[in-house]
């Protein structure tokens, strides 16, 4: 095949990862621009980007779980992380002789490239839409909390295995699909969801081929696996299998269970109360998050007669899960992981509210962006 042909047959892939690049670009210029290096002159054009759970992940990426030279409190925070991102951050510095924070940043703009890619072809399988897949990568790279995919935390990685998982289940190849998701376990917690989401798609897919087909029980199977290594983890290094959970050391403790959604609905109606609007604190803490996991709910509910119940389920019980969680300080952040709601936003036929919601991202993105490159709080 001559490479023009091969330049024609994935003319789509080639102009998303210039797409992705590009808007890359545009935030890196426009946090070079907004950040003040004479005020801060230890900072560099590139760690601006290298801001707060980044030291954790640097941390595993060096020492482990290890609570050598470390305060007990941070050495307790490091069991909420899963390895995965770390390990790689690792690997990739030895490899190509890299700084962690090189490594972990260069990992996060490969990872957000490939996700972007894979969500094109999933929504190209699942609609025939050739413009609903480039607008579900489009409104993904410029949603508010989207600069997460060029810093060093493992969400780009989460997504792009995420993704990847639900790529194969169309595919029907379960065993990588089981993987994908075992390894997004292994990058974010949250990933537990596809335990429960699994195991609902074995039922159904037995029932609608009317026979046990353990073939389809390898997602839920592998994503058990990926679960028990991480509580595993947590059981050699920090004595209990649930000790992220139950953590009472580290400032992280503040978390604990919580009616779903029940800290998000009382934020939101705060939002309303007195100036709080105009409170950066208030907002980057408590408002922020609760409108990003009420919107990303209702996009959820609008979905759920325009994409599959796969996926609807995997959204909701995201948003479940983290919402459930007292002190949602990153819930705004969380909501990033849930691809599904591009997939609906995508699939929207009102070019009106196309153009609001692009120009509202837009803003949002590069005012989020300034705040978290500057070394504030931002999810």
């Amino acid at each position: 095949m001559s490479l023009r042909a091969v330049l024609s047959k994935n003319k789509a892939i080639i102009l998303i990862v210039l797409a992705v690049i590009g808007i890359k670009l545009v935030l890196f210029f426009w946090s070079v621009y907004n950040f003040d290096f004479i005020v801060q002159p230890h900072n560099t054009w590139w760690n601006i980007w290298v801001r707060w759970d980044a030291g954790v992940y640097i941390r595993i990426a060096s020492a482990g779980y290890s609570s050598v030279g470390i305060n007990q409190d941070f050495w307790s925070f490091l069991s909420h992380f899963p390895p995965l991102y770390s390990l790689l951050m690792s690997g990739l510095s030895r490899l190509f002789h890299l700084s962690l924070a090189g490594a972990g940043l260069l990992i996060s703009f490969i990872s957000i490239i490939c996700g972007s890619a894979l969500l094109y072809k999933l929504v190209k399988l699942e609609s025939a839409d050739e413009r609903a897949a480039w607008a579900a990568v489009i409104f993904l790279n410029l949603y508010p909390t989207s600069y997460f995919t060029g810093s060093v935390y493992s969400e780009s990685l989460f997504l792009f295995l995420a993704i990847s998982s639900f790529y194969f289940l169309k595919k029907e190849r379960f065993i990588l699909s089981g993987a994908a998701a075992a390894m997004a376990i292994l990058a974010r917690f949250i990933g537990v969801v596809f335990l429960l989401v699994y195991l609902l798609y074995f039922l159904y897919f037995c029932k609608i081929n009317r026979k046990v087909n353990f073939r389809a029980a390898f997602p839920f199977l592998l994503a058990l696996a990926g679960s028990a290594t991480q509580l595993l983890i947590n059981k050699i290094y920090f004595g209990s299998y649930l000790y992220f959970i139950n953590d009472e050391v580290s400032f992280n403790a503040t978390k604990h269970l919580i009616i779903p959604l029940s800290e998000t609905y009382h934020d939101f109606l705060a939002v309303f109360h007195s100036s709080n609007f105009f409170d950066q604190a208030f907002m980057m803490n408590q408002g922020w998050n609760a409108i990003f996991t009420l919107a990303a709910l209702i996009i959820t509910l609008i979905g759920l007669n325009k994409i599959k119940w796969q996926y609807s389920a995997y959204a909701v019980c995201s948003i479940l899960i983290f919402s459930s969680l007292a002190w949602g300080i990153s819930n705004a952040r969380y909501t990033l992981s849930v691809f599904p709601i591009f997939m609906v936003l995508g699939l929207n036929r009102n070019k009106y509210l196309v153009g609001a919601l692009s120009i509202i991202s837009v803003m949002l993105l590069f005012y989020f962006t300034r705040i978290f490159t500057s070394g504030s709080w931002a999810f």
